[in-house]
């Protein structure tokens, strides 16, 4: 193994890939079996429709790109069990957890009416049900009870608004708009 030195690891971690053309969709979380499957992590409410339009993905691990070729496709519980033809064994699979798999936005299988990818959601300006402006959202952080709307307010500080019926009432992509219902103390 190459040895780099601290100032060649800094370097490369200040990397950006642009996804801008891209949409994740899943992420490997882990190796199953002994002949290279893959168990996935959806990022998306539709993988399994996403995946159907697709043959190839676009795996990120760093600033490392693969290009992955399904084979098949499966799921398992609340994951989903994947053959790639570029990983033949259990240690390639062990090597691949952490990859998280894009593919082009051109290729992406068309959403239905109300239905929206996560990144579209970056940037919208967040209103209350009184019309009172909240902020905009900033990123969107995956926890394990649901997604939260990170929120800059004109302020400068943030709200975290969970990302669930009882305080998301509408979600317009097209006008960039999110109206919530708060709670005391939210924002």
């Amino acid at each position: 193994m190459k040895k780099r030195s601290v100032k060649e690891i800094l370097e490369r971690r200040k990397k950006k890939i642009d996804h801008s053309n891209e949409i994740l969709i899943g992420k490997i979380v882990g190796a199953h079996g002994i002949k290279g499957d893959v168990k996935i992590k959806p990022e998306s409410d539709i993988f399994e429709r996403q995946m159907a339009s697709v043959k190839k993905l676009y795996g990120y691990r760093g600033t490392k790109k693969k290009e992955l070729t399904v084979e098949s496709l499966k799921p398992h519980k609340n994951i989903f069990i994947a053959k790639f033809a570029e990983i033949t064994d259990r240690n390639e699979a062990e090597a691949a957890i952490n990859t998280e798999l894009y593919i082009k936005k051109e290729e992406a299988a068309p959403l239905k009416n109300g239905e929206f990818f996560f990144e579209d959601l970056i940037g919208c300006t967040v209103e209350t049900e009184n019309k009172e402006t909240v902020g905009t959202v900033k990123e969107i952080m995956e926890m394990p009870a649901s997604h939260i709307l990170v929120v800059e307010k004109a302020s400068g500080e943030e709200a975290l608004i969970p990302f669930i019926d009882a305080f998301v009432k509408n979600v317009n992509v097209k006008e960039k708009k999110i109206t919530i219902k708060p709670i005391e103390g939210m924002i």
